[in-house]
């Protein structure tokens, strides 16, 4: 039996929308389609080329060892770490937000909100699902493709790719619903119907905020914008040491004040660090192997060095503690550094294959450590994007690669130069220390120019 209440509130949802938008309807399928279009697109140009070339150019025995019970396992913690990160993406901006007047208007209005909010969160699950369907397909033909498997192969990747976008998917609508005050949800209407307005409202917002910064490329409010609230360690104060030790001691408690960054950070680093040392004694590994490793401990150490970034979004401010700018940088990279060698290197011994490969596994991964802190220097006094970056017909690849060009300087050095040191062994250690004394270097001479910018 039809519920004529519920019958009603449909009935004004539609008459609503017809309103705002006409007989073409809200457009949300269209525009996820069109999503899904671009994932087949750059995936099968990309991805699917990519994965084939790194499957045909690795080593068969290395192949089998990832298809293994230690791959079935890394695999899982991957998995829940996206988990993680779509319950985090969840509470910060959740997938199911409409703009600002829509939440004003209908949401606010006497319709059941779950009514209302139905459509979006459909197409937040079966986008979720058909980008892991999708996704799935191209990662196992790219198998198929390079020999190492059969028709099992593509139907499992597309069930597994499916299943895994659902999950997160619908994770990150728990997250959202979390962050109204609602953890225990069933149902998708249930999730709906627990939104608050008032955190609608702020998501709403907040997306507008992280547009406008990404176009203008204002990296610190973007960072502002998702910014967990400091809610730990309020009560501890800052007492003078000196001028190093209390800037020193400053960033301790920041990360005392900010847990989960720092779990996030030494959980990474270990992770990384194991890989590359793995990577750098172990000659049989792809090539993508290093630079995956070098991707992750970049992001990590990222996580422990925001009072580097904290420095650059205040260039041009006098100094508090009248310590130059480029000194109160190597200071800030005290900690970051100190906590990723110390979490780090231990890591790497761990998965040192033999003892006689542990003297490389470390020497290489104090090698990393220095590119590690150029590139961080660099991601934090990159300043302001290039002039290129507001063209329309090439502002966004330009923003992309001002963006990524650190990141990007930390996968390609270091994962080259780990292949050469597991080629080579000891010499090529030499290259790995030069280089991230460069990148330390030019790190320093960015901050000295966005210092000098803010002079004139």
């Amino acid at each position: 039996m039809v519920d004529p209440e519920a019958a009603e509130d449909r009935e004004r949802l539609e008459d609503a929308l017809h309103v705002l938008h006409g007989s073409a309807g809200t457009g949300l399928v269209r525009r996820l389609l069109y999503v899904l279009y671009l994932i087949v697109i750059f995936g099968g140009v990309y991805g699917f080329n990519l994965l084939r070339a790194a499957l045909v150019t690795s080593d068969p025995r290395w192949l089998d060892s990832v298809a293994s019970v230690w791959g079935v396992l890394a695999a899982g913690v991957a998995a829940a770490g996206l988990g993680l990160l779509a319950w985090r993406a969840g509470r910060v901006r959740g997938p199911v937000v409409p703009q600002l007047p829509f939440i004003d208007t209908v949401v606010a209005s006497a319709i059941d909100r779950g009514v209302v909010l139905r459509e979006r969160g459909l197409v937040v699950l079966i986008g979720g699902a058909g980008a892991g369907l999708l996704l799935g397909a191209l990662a196992g033909g790219a198998v198929v493709g390079a020999g190492r498997g059969g028709v099992a192969v593509v139907l499992g990747a597309v069930v597994c790719g499916a299943g895994l976008g659902l999950a997160l998917a619908w994770i990150s609508v728990l997250g959202q619903a979390a962050a109204s005050g609602s953890r225990r949800v069933r149902t998708l209407g249930a999730a709906l119907r627990a939104l608050r307005l008032v955190d609608l409202r702020e998501h709403a917002v907040r997306t507008t905020h992280i547009g406008g910064a990404v176009l203008a490329g204002d990296l610190r409010a973007a960072r502002l914008d998702v910014a967990a609230p400091v809610t730990r360690a309020r009560s501890v104060r800052l007492r003078s040491r000196g001028p190093w030790r209390t800037l020193i001691a400053r960033d301790v408690l920041g990360l005392r004040r900010a847990p989960g960054r720092l779990a996030w950070g030494l959980v990474g680093v270990a992770a990384a660090y194991g890989l590359i040392a793995v990577r750098a004694t172990t000659p049989s590994l792809p090539l993508a192997t290093g630079m995956l490793a070098m991707v992750l401990a970049y992001f990590a150490v990222g996580a422990l060095a925001e009072g580097v970034r904290l420095l650059a979004d205040n260039a041009g401010t006098p100094p508090l503690l009248g310590l130059g700018f480029r000194t109160e940088a190597l200071l800030h990279l005290v900690v970051p550094v100190a906590m990723t060698l110390a979490v780090g290197l231990p890591a790497s011994v761990l998965v040192a294959a033999s003892d006689a490969s542990i003297g490389i596994a470390v020497l290489a991964a104090a090698g990393m450590t220095l590119i590690l802190a150029g590139t961080t220097l660099m991601a934090a006094f990159r300043g302001s994007p290039p002039d290129l970056s507001f063209i329309g017909e090439i502002g966004p690849m330009s923003m992309a690669y001002w963006y990524a060009r650190p990141v990007t300087t930390a996968a390609i050095s270091g994962g080259l130069l780990l292949a050469l040191i597991a080629e080579a062994g000891p010499i090529a250690l030499v290259g790995a220390f030069g280089t991230g004394g460069f990148a330390l270097g030019y790190g320093l001479w960015l901050a000295r120019k966005l210092e000098l910018g803010h002079r004139s």
